[in-house]
């Protein structure tokens, strides 16, 4: 019985851990991030390893004719670089979303979420180490018509490997109702937050996020999650790759 215990606690926590490393886009030597720009999805894959190593890049998200939106494809990344692929999807079929991408090395696989434009807005996903990160904040999308709402940002980004963090500054408050200057009249822009963090100081790769908390002031034990954006981060040791699918090169 004890065996039995001590057997199911383990594989317990293996499931844990596999979704933690599923949640942070990461798994072993290779990290990950995903998201869409227009039709476009950018799948970006970083090895850290001292190996060329093989994956493949997949979906079990069919159309309406019950092909994957998008067909598997096999890549090679050299070591210790990132190289980023692009794929133009097809609509998944009626009740589907394509909400992530697998990534397979031999036996091993994980998910990488695929990111949306929403209340996140950033200018990429790939970010060098040790320098300033700007995010905006929709917040016309966050702020309730009646009563009063509070908006709460995480203090600290959190990181894949959990040793690296740094403060989440708010920047600026900006938009709503303004007085153009010299006149009676009322303007008004979608009110936004701006956002400043400063990446990890890393020679290697790592994913970090945060994200934010929607408070109603007026009853504080009810609140509603919005995870931020996830950002590869990537430092001196590490070189960027030719895409396979004719994307080019990442911006350093």
């Amino acid at each position: 019985m004890r065996k039995f215990i001590v057997v199911l606690l383990l594989v317990l926590l293996s499931a844990g851990s596999a979704a933690a490393w599923d949640e942070f886009g990461f798994r072993g030597n290779i990290y990950g991030v995903a998201w869409l720009d227009g039709t476009k999805l950018i799948v970006a894959l970083g090895n850290t390893s001292n190996n060329r190593i093989n994956v493949s890049i997949s979906t079990s998200v069919t159309d309406a004719w019950q092909w994957p939106v998008f067909p598997t494809r096999q890549i090679s990344i050299p070591a210790r670089t990132i190289v980023q692929e692009v794929f133009f999807p097809s609509t998944p079929g009626w009740g589907q979303k394509l909400s992530s991408v697998r990534i397979t090395e031999g036996y091993r696989s994980f998910n990488v979420p695929i990111q949306e434009p929403g209340i996140f807005k950033a200018e990429t996903y790939v970010v060098p180490a040790n320098t300033n990160l700007t995010v905006t904040v929709d917040l016309d999308q966050l702020l309730d018509a009646f009563g009063k709402t509070r908006i709460v940002v995480d203090d600290y980004y959190t990181t894949s490997d959990g040793r690296n963090q740094d403060r989440v500054r708010i920047d600026s408050v900006g938009g709503g109702p303004t007085q153009v200057r010299g006149t009676n009249t009322i303007e008004f822009t979608n009110p936004h937050l701006v956002l400043k963090v400063k990446t990890p100081n890393i020679p290697w790769l790592t994913t970090m996020t945060f994200g934010l908390n929607k408070v109603d002031a007026n009853y504080n034990w009810w609140q509603e999650r919005y995870d931020g954006p996830i950002f590869l981060v990537y430092g001196r040791n590490m070189r960027m790759g030719e895409s396979s699918s004719g994307g080019g090169f990442i911006s350093r």
